[in-house]
């Protein structure tokens, strides 16, 4: 009858608390650096002989290596960014550099920064050196995902299995409950030309004593490198599949996909008239072929009418030509958004991100009255839990 898909995002992870955000990252990476004899592919010190203690944040060396040698120098190739001070720092990541400085007072998405400087390597006024910065620029995303999926590997994977949460399982299960109100209740879900077309077909199944599920189908569409809902609720699921859409950690035939993915930003298409391939290189739509994910998940679209659940994901625009494919697809009939409330002490309480989450979904459709036909209204709609420790 209907198929159900449920969009997870990192939200998802984190309402399990997992540490996959970029500033845990982050700051892992930095706590690891005990001394000035650090070297790796994104810096080295070039003044040896100093200790760190309790380091976790670019900030913090640079607060301590100031306090010791008063005015110093960041070195980056062809780009020396204070060359009449005394040389302490010789950088090989200048984009890791510069979204460790931006993380200390805001909320980085790593993705959107990096096509923020990919269009401002474009525009730079000369165009001498534009293939190789955006070479250079490309290289250093490369060299942050390997890092990244190495620290999610040993940092977070061996977490998952100990961080399940019976509320949340209770959102995976697809069961009517045994009273005719449910029906009614799921059915104002769906706009009511179409609520009218099923409601005769929820009554013979919540009749039928034997089979009380509302979904024919769900397909778990996951965001994240981490594979968290299929460990701890496939069990809760009848008949389900995963589609790990931006890859899995350490699978050589699904890789990690970091990159950009909205080819209907007005800058795209001056990216795509530069004739240059390796501008798109990290453009998530490219890697979407390397793998039988994309067409799987068409397949499940074009199959039949479904009902989309959004865990976690924020639905900004570093996905929007995913997002757009699924969201303004005439099989799309609902979409559901389980929102993070931020005061855990008080249910219902209106401070929460329901309404940001909507508002980044309506960027998604070019019709702006088939998303508000499709988006479920809050009063129908769920927290997603967080788990309490």
């Amino acid at each position: 009858m209907i198929n159900r898909m449920i969009i997870l995002g990192n939200g998802f992870d984190l309402s399990h608390k997992l540490k996959t955000k970029y500033s845990d990252f982050i700051e892992n990476y930095y706590s690891q650096i005990k001394d000035s004899s650090w070297k790796d592919d994104f810096f080295e010190f070039v003044i040896p002989g100093y200790l760190f203690e309790n380091i976790s944040s670019l900030k913090e060396i640079m607060d301590y290596m100031s306090s010791r040698l008063g005015q110093f120098s960041i070195m980056f190739p062809e780009k020396n960014l204070n060359i009449n001070r005394k040389p302490a720092i010789l950088l090989h990541n200048y984009f890791f550099y510069e979204i460790s400085r931006k993380i200390e007072s805001n909320w980085v998405d790593i993705e959107i920064e990096y096509f923020n400087s990919l269009i401002k390597i474009l525009d730079q006024p000369s165009r001498d050196n534009i293939y190789e910065d955006i070479k250079k620029l490309n290289n250093e995303i490369d060299s942050i995902a390997v890092k990244f999926e190495k620290y999610l590997t040993q940092n977070v994977n061996p977490e998952i299995n100990s961080k399940f949460n019976d509320k949340t399982a209770k959102l995976f299960e697809d069961n009517l409950k045994q009273d005719s109100g449910s029906i009614e209740d799921f059915l104002k879900e769906f706009p009511e030309s179409y609520a009218k077309t099923i409601r005769k077909d929820l009554m013979k199944i919540w009749e039928d004593k034997n089979n009380w599920s509302k979904f024919d189908e769900t397909l778990i569409l996951n965001f994240n490198y981490t594979n968290t809902a299929e460990k701890l609720y496939s069990t809760k699921l009848k008949n389900y599949k995963i589609i790990n859409i931006h890859g899995t950690l350490n699978d050589f035939k699904n890789p990690i996909n970091l990159g950009f993915g909205d080819e209907m930003h007005k800058r795209y298409s001056d990216i795509e008239e530069k004739n240059e391939n390796e501008y798109l290189r990290l453009m998530k739509s490219f890697a979407y072929t390397n793998t039988d994910n994309y067409r799987e998940l068409f397949n499940f679209i074009e199959d039949k009418v479904f009902q989309v659940h959004i865990m976690g994901h924020s639905c900004g625009i570093s996905d929007r030509t995913l997002l757009n494919a699924i969201f303004e697809n005439k099989n799309c009939k609902s979409i559901k958004v389980f929102y993070h409330n931020y005061d855990t002490k008080k249910e219902n309480s209106q401070n929460d991100n329901y309404s940001e989450i909507v508002r980044n979904i309506s960027r998604h459709f070019n019709q702006k009255t088939l998303m508000r036909n499709k988006i479920v209204n809050k009063s129908l709609s769920a927290e997603l839990p967080q788990l309490q420790i």
